[in-house]
């Protein structure tokens, strides 16, 4: 099975499997995002981190830069987030490049009458380029549940870390 195809059936679970509870069905949410590269590839990152954008970011900026950092409109049960961060160019050999990563994330509301539960899960493209023109790497991240959105204090959960690439991605519910 190729990855194309991979991607579509992960897709289709997704968007249609994980039916969520129609109890929450129209809850507007916001969702930060942040993606951090890795400057060594020894480094690790807490599955959890309590606190603001900001500190988190003073939290890891030793040993990483973030290379994205998102905060969505209004999102719905079942929508999909598109986190694009990336440069077109063209080379010395005149062709169209691109380098930088483009996501799709599921966004999905799994919340029953007594809590609220959340997940999210995707497919991105890392880009690099050259002479040549453009190259990609495409990956999984694999559903994930997320807490529970707090009015007192933000909870970034990792939800996906690409060890090959050095890309760790955090998100948080507001």
């Amino acid at each position: 099975m190729n990855l194309r195809t991979v991607v579509l059936l992960f897709s289709f679970c997704n968007l249609y499997v994980f039916m969520p509870s129609q109890v929450s069905a129209d809850t507007i949410r916001q969702v930060n995002f942040i993606a951090f590269q890795k400057d060594h590839e020894s480094t690790n990152f807490e599955g959890l981190f309590t606190g603001s954008l900001g500190k988190l970011i003073s939290s890891v900026e030793k040993d990483a830069h973030v290379i994205v950092a998102l905060r969505t409109p209004e999102v719905k049960d079942r929508d999909i987030i598109n986190v694009q961060s990336d440069v077109l160019r063209m080379t010395s050999q005149n062709k169209l490049a691109n380098s930088g990563i483009n996501c799709r994330f599921f966004f999905n509301d799994e919340s029953d009458e007594d809590s609220l539960f959340y997940s999210i899960s995707g497919v991105c493209d890392m880009l690099t380029s050259d002479a040549t023109g453009t190259h990609k790497k495409q990956f999984l991240v694999k559903r994930t549940m997320l807490s529970d959105p707090s009015k007192v204090f933000n909870v970034w959960t990792k939800f996906h870390e690409d060890e090959d690439l050095g890309l760790v991605f955090y998100v948080d519910i507001d």
